[in-house]
């Protein structure tokens, strides 16, 4: 989940229901003039359950393990599903895993991925634009616009641990405060806070 400021990121609903933020966030995703045809799922996996569980909904994902000392002669810890340890001992000392993977949006993933989740921070990034709103002066922007579940976090680092989940807009490093009350209104939420640096 890295965070480099291209855009801003207004949280506009939070609750303890994963399935009712991402019932908001598609809603959110209805209102856009265009999106992606991709979907970016990524989620930290903590126990050697949260890993097989994932693999089971992901199985062709990359599993970046975390947990693995420094190896100069090893740079990258990854696996695919079919070369994780088979027992539980192998994989906790690798944990936690993180798994980044973008699937098409048609695919029907993001159900089966949140009930995969564990308690670590996880989110899902639907890429797109938002359309004009002329009676607000509000114009598309063709870049750095998205909605973003956050689940497990307050935070788009997922370095506020919580029971709850957020539902983020992100605007371009231009929007604005209006814009993302605009959408807030579509979808009967409202912004909670002060935007975020976003990606």
């Amino acid at each position: 989940m890295a965070i480099m400021g291209d855009s801003r990121a207004y949280p506009l609903f939070r609750s303890a229901s994963a399935a009712d933020t991402l019932t908001l966030a598609r809603r959110l995703c209805s209102l856009m003039e265009k999106r992606d045809p991709v979907v970016e799922l990524t989620a930290e996996l903590r126990t050697a359950v949260d890993v097989w569980r994932m693999a089971g909904v992901l199985p062709k994902a990359v599993y970046n393990a975390q947990g693995v000392p420094f190896d100069p002669y090893q740079w990258t810890h990854e696996y695919r599903a079919d070369t994780l340890p088979r027992d539980s001992y192998g994989l906790v000392t690798l944990l936690p895993f993180r798994v980044d993977v973008e699937v098409p949006v048609d695919d029907g993933l993001e159900d089966l991925f949140v009930q995969a989740l564990g308690g670590g921070p996880a989110s899902i990034y639907w890429d797109g634009s938002w359309p004009d709103v002329p009676d607000l002066d509000l114009e598309a922007y063709a870049k750095y616009e998205a909605v973003e579940v956050v689940f497990n976090s307050l935070d788009l680092g997922g370095e506020l641990p919580a029971d709850e989940h957020t539902v983020f807009v992100h605007l371009s490093k231009f929007g604005d405060l209006p814009r993302a009350e605009w959408l807030a209104r579509q979808v009967g939420a409202e912004v909670l806070g002060k935007p975020a640096p976003g990606r």
